[in-house]
């Protein structure tokens, strides 16, 4: 039965032709649905809080995609993303 449920549900998350956007929307996918699933676990919560997404790629190396800002954007000239 295991077997029969493992081959019906069983799915590929990522495959080599993944555009980085999917994949990123994927791992924000991943990250959101852990956290929310620890959320309704009796205990502390081990899991939470905002998420800081970034990329790396072999051209364009680190990226920030999503992250939290400690500080004014007055202080971080250089910085563009700030909301």
């Amino acid at each position: 039965m295991e077997a029969f449920l493992r081959q019906r549900l069983e799915s590929a998350f990522v495959w080599p032709t993944m555009p980085v956007r999917d994949a990123i929307d994927l791992a924000d996918f991943l990250v959101e649905t852990t956290k929310r699933y620890f959320r309704f676990l009796p205990g502390a919560d081990i899991v939470g809080g905002d998420t800081d997404v970034a990329v790396v790629t072999r051209y364009e190396g680190f990226k920030w995609i999503r992250r939290k800002h400690f500080y004014p954007a007055s202080l971080n000239p250089l910085e563009t993303d700030h909301a």
